[in-house]
């Protein structure tokens, strides 16, 4: 997974509508299912249990929805970032002993790490998350000065999940 520029705007402008169109289409389709399964199974009476099998299919449905229009080229930026944030979050899982292997020096720790704090910087700017920026700005001047004091070079284009992966298997 390499880092890539998002436009902000087009891209809170695009998940707003679809978060709100997602809300409305669940709304929606719970009620109309809920009306359903009450007329056919319940007889019009009230059902928690039905209520809910309503809900869990209106969710299906969204689920399939968004699984269908993922692709679409206007959802581009929104499934980047998704899958940003799921990488981060693998990273993060690995935290303790990624903090013990760049204590340690090791080259592969410091190119997840740069990775890391990076994307986590372009996705802190997507979301306009103002308040971590500076502390995440010192983290990366920080891990700047570090690779300069060990005379070392990383890149993001070296970062990869392969990496990560490798990187967990060799330090269990």
């Amino acid at each position: 997974m390499q880092l890539r520029s998002i436009d902000k705007t087009t891209y809170k402008k695009r998940l707003n509508q679809v978060q709100g169109g997602a809300v409305v289409t669940l709304l929606v389709l719970a009620l109309l299912f809920s009306e359903l399964y009450r007329a056919l199974w319940a007889g019009g009476e009230s059902s928690t249990l039905l209520n809910a099998l309503a809900v869990a299919t209106a969710a299906a449905l969204v689920a399939l929805l968004f699984n269908r229009i993922k692709d679409k080229p206007w959802m581009a930026d929104m499934v980047y970032l998704w899958r940003l944030k799921r990488e981060l979050n693998r990273i993060y899982r690995s935290s303790k002993t990624l903090e013990q292997a760049l204590a340690a020096g090791d080259r592969d720790a410091f190119v997840i790490q740069n990775f890391n704090l990076r994307g986590a910087k372009l996705l802190y700017e997507a979301e306009d998350n103002t308040l971590t920026l500076p502390e995440l700005q010192e983290k990366i001047i920080e891990l700047e000065n570090t690779l300069s004091e060990r005379q070392l070079t990383v890149s993001l284009d070296e970062y990869s999940p392969a990496l990560l992966d490798g990187f967990k298997q060799r330090l269990k």
